[in-house]
């Protein structure tokens, strides 16, 4: 076997391997000779076809069998003695050919992992989120969760801050009306909304009572059609409720699985879920703030765009089953391009880190996989099972060990870098990792 290699691009290699002819001539008479020990043909007995026969009847499909057998094992093994790193499965350029020697020549391109030069990180300057679980944190968690129960009771008077209000609308742009028949139902808070201008008119509106006027639409209004519009809006305040927040007793404590049903007992739960949702975010700040510096300081990295597309295939199928829909393939191909932009930023990442890892040889620790799955496992009610789940299914161990990596990367890194601690607030940790995902 000869084998040429030509950099046609910086993520991308032809792969040119040339296989003597006499090989080739070799495999297809002994798979000829294996088929003729067990075909049956009409006027010969089972195993006493002649050779000539058998090799009228199969030479080509035998040919075909060991041709693409011989390129399957001779373009791997070519590529792991040239030493390249394949990003994606490799493509023959066209259908193998004998040469003019009589030699079976096929051509493959290859994408490759890009080579990357030695990251030095002692340069690099990260800001260290410095912050605590407070008592205020655990006190404003406990009202959202008791904000999360309130229970509504229509009433008959205008709504003020806070009321739920429950309206019907149908608007008109120039584009058309929205909706083209009927009309929308819109349920929202007064006071958090963010669409102040509607508030406003629904404030002076009694229940049942119907209004035309005009409104401007917010940028992120849920109606396309609408959104960072004017229109023309016929709207109807349909019912006002006012809300009860539930007392925190007893009932409500164990309601969150909280046995004991203390109250100490359940600030102690909620300090623990916030610590491990204060650690999960400061790793995410810590690890944006590297991969940032680390792609300014490698503006000539290469990614190939198989793997990107892969990445982005990969984005759009969780948006469709987020979505509660069925995952279908010519659905995702449709989807991949708007994703090809935040892909890239994601395998960029991920090649940045790996790299890393390996250049200083970190390597997983099983102890903090462990760790990892029993934290996450502890959430449930039956922890024991999550965590036999974890370590039979192969893909969620994959997903952790990758977390795992990342996190000892980090750390790593917060050694050997400029590092400056900042002193944060709990919930201003919280929207940066928010912020960066």
């Amino acid at each position: 076997m000869q084998v040429f290699v030509e950099n046609t691009s910086g993520a991308e290699r032809r792969v040119t391997v040339q296989v003597p002819g006499n090989e080739i001539e070799e495999k297809v008479t002994t798979k000829l000779r294996e088929i003729g020990k067990t075909v049956r043909i009409k006027g010969f007995r089972p195993g006493r076809v002649p050779p000539k026969v058998v090799k009228q009847r199969y030479g080509k499909q035998a040919r075909q069998e060991v041709v693409n057998e011989i390129v399957q094992q001779n373009l791997q093994q070519a590529i792991q003695d040239e030493n390249i790193r394949p990003a994606s499965t490799p493509r023959l350029e066209e259908e193998p050919k004998t040469n003019d020697v009589g030699n079976l020549e096929f051509s493959a391109l290859v994408e490759v992992y890009p080579d990357i030069d030695t990251l030095d990180v002692s340069a690099l300057e990260i800001e260290r989120p410095e912050t605590d679980v407070t008592e205020e944190d655990v006190e404003e968690m406990l009202t959202t969760l008791r904000k999360q129960r309130i229970t509504w009771e229509k009433v008959e008077r205008k709504a003020k801050a806070g009321d739920q209000v429950l309206i019907d609308y149908a608007g008109e742009t120039k584009e058309g009306r929205v909706p083209a028949e009927g009309k929308q139902k819109l349920a929202i808070i007064m006071g958090e909304s963010g669409f102040d201008d509607l508030e406003k008119v629904v404030a002076d509106i009694t229940p049942g009572e119907e209004q035309n006027l005009k409104l401007t639409f917010p940028e992120n209004f849920r109606e396309p059609e609408l959104a960072g519009k004017k229109a023309k809006v016929d709207l109807q305040v349909v019912s006002v409720s006012e809300g009860a927040e539930p007392e925190v007793d007893e009932e409500f404590i164990k309601s969150f699985g909280v046995e004991d049903g203390t109250q100490e007992a359940f600030e102690t739960e909620i300090r623990g879920n916030l610590e491990r949702e204060l650690k999960q975010a400061t790793n995410t700040v810590l690890k944006t703030q590297l991969i940032d510096q680390l792609v300014k300081a490698t503006p000539d990295l290469v990614v190939p765009e198989g793997v990107i597309r892969q990445e982005a295939a990969s984005m759009a199928a969780q948006m469709i089953q987020s979505q509660g829909q069925q995952v279908d393939p010519e659905l995702v191909q449709k989807l991949v391009e708007p994703f090809m932009e935040q892909a890239e930023v994601r395998v960029r990442a991920g090649l940045l880190m790996g790299e890393l890892a390996h250049q200083n040889s970190i390597r997983i620790d099983s102890n903090k996989v462990r760790e990892a799955i029993e934290m996450a496992a502890s959430t449930y009610e039956e922890p024991a099972e999550v965590v036999q789940l974890y370590y039979s299914n192969q893909q969620l161990m994959q997903q952790v060990e990758s977390s795992v990596l990342e996190e000892q990367v980090v750390d790593w890194v917060l050694e050997n870098a400029k590092v400056t601690p900042r002193e944060m607030k709990f919930q201003e940790v919280i929207t940066a990792a928010t912020n960066r995902k």
